[in-house]
């Protein structure tokens, strides 16, 4: 990185992914902007890192154009001398949406104002600052239900799928500004989130999956965040437009084979 600090704006910092992410774009040097709905799980981050003299905490909602405007301004007060270079789309919500239950629209139109459209809104006001230094890291948390599908949960999935498809728009409309916007679809991780999904808990999840991944564990948020530091850090413009696949080769299956002595 040059001489400039570079600011890395985080979304969702709270949850199991995003006090990882902060974690390690904090211990690489970058000046992080952890930004979330949810004040006490929020200011528990510098209790998780060693490196909370490069951190802010910000509440700021990713539905709420006034707020993520709001937090932009606060941003570049709280650094003045930093570039905002970095923004991690993470924050996002699951819902059961079964298609036939008529009981959940009220869940579908909070499943996309997050997930997608917050995703829109904070692209679109961050962009904006990195377009003006001629550079920029684009990343959205995504998840292969937006690749695969997800039974009962068509909204996370076709939200999820949106986090793609913009993205890959995104890298060819800001390419000419030096931005890169890629997406990164992880698997089945162990997270709070993994508990919302399937009700008997991440303990079944693991029973019933792991032997169909080669990797023979679940996803970890240090995965996502190993990830995510790279296309941070990645200083090539060659990079862009990609979905990075993060299940432990879970989509390409495995086959029990026994090794010949």
């Amino acid at each position: 990185m040059n001489s400039v600090p570079k600011i890395a704006v985080v979304t969702g910092a709270a949850g199991g992914f995003g006090r990882e992410i902060v974690r390690y774009l904090l211990k690489e040097g970058f000046y992080v902007a952890a930004t979330d709905t949810c004040k006490e799980r929020l200011y528990q981050l510098p209790d998780y890192t060693q490196d909370a003299e490069n951190l802010q905490l910000l509440i700021m909602d990713v539905a709420d154009l006034d707020s993520i405007r709001q937090a932009a301004e606060d941003i570049s007060e709280r650094f003045p001398n930093g570039q905002i270079a970095v923004l991690v789309n993470n924050a996002g919500i699951f819902e059961r949406t079964p298609i036939l239950f008529s009981d959940c629209y009220d869940r579908v139109r909070k499943t996309f104002e997050i997930n997608l459209l917050g995703t829109y809104y904070c692209t679109s006001i961050f962009a904006r600052y990195m377009v003006k230094h001629k550079f920029g890291r684009i990343i959205n948390i995504s998840s292969i239900a937006g690749t695969w599908g997800a039974a009962l949960a068509s909204a996370y999935a076709a939200s999820k799928a949106g986090m793609i498809a913009a993205a890959q728009s995104w890298a060819r409309e800001l390419a000419p500004f030096g931005v890169c916007v890629n997406a990164i679809a992880p698997g089945v991780f162990q997270t709070n989130m993994l508990d919302q999904a399937e009700p008997k808990g991440p303990s079944f999840v693991e029973k019933q999956l792991v032997d169909f991944i080669p990797a023979r564990r679940l996803g970890s948020p240090k995965d996502v965040a190993e990830l995510v530091l790279f296309l941070a850090s990645c200083q090539t413009d060659y990079l862009n437009g990609t979905v990075f696949t993060l299940d432990g080769a879970l989509q390409i299956g495995t086959v029990e084979t026994t090794l010949m002595e």
